[in-house]
């Protein structure tokens, strides 16, 4: 006896939607208080509270952020954690002695760079770490 009743639809979420919901959820708060802190920070000194105050809820941004990036992180397979671990190796291995050496040579023949271009360096190694991780898995 056969039905041509449709089948009642069941809502599971996978682990990966739900990890990748978690660390949405997650960043994109962390965010939200990374920008209120920096925000906060330009106008506090002028309603008479130390900068250094508001720029203190950077701080809990900055932890649900990176929690966000621990759990993606240990979410994923054996596989996955190897390409992310070399890509950050990688980036690790590019940047260090490239800003060691920028921040040598300043004392020397380089003018004063601001903090930004070292932070520009790590992300460009990470970024090129990345595409090397992925070319070599492929």
């Amino acid at each position: 006896m056969t039905s041509d009743a449709p089948t009642p639809r069941t809502t599971t979420t996978s682990s990966g939607t739900k990890t990748t919901r978690t660390f949405a959820l997650l960043f994109t708060l962390g965010g939200v208080f990374y920008g209120l802190g920096l925000a906060a920070a330009g106008f506090a000194p002028s309603i008479g509270i130390p900068a250094w105050w508001a720029a203190l809820i950077v701080l809990p941004g900055i932890g649900l952020m990176a929690w966000a990036n621990v759990l993606m992180y240990r979410s994923g397979d054996e596989f996955e954690r190897a390409k992310i671990a070399e890509a950050i190796l990688l980036a690790f291995a590019i940047s260090a002695p490239l800003i060691l050496a920028v921040g040598v040579l300043q004392f020397y023949v380089l003018p004063e760079l601001n903090w930004i271009f070292a932070f520009s360096i790590l992300m460009v190694a990470w970024i090129l770490g990345t595409i090397v991780s992925a070319i070599r898995y492929r």
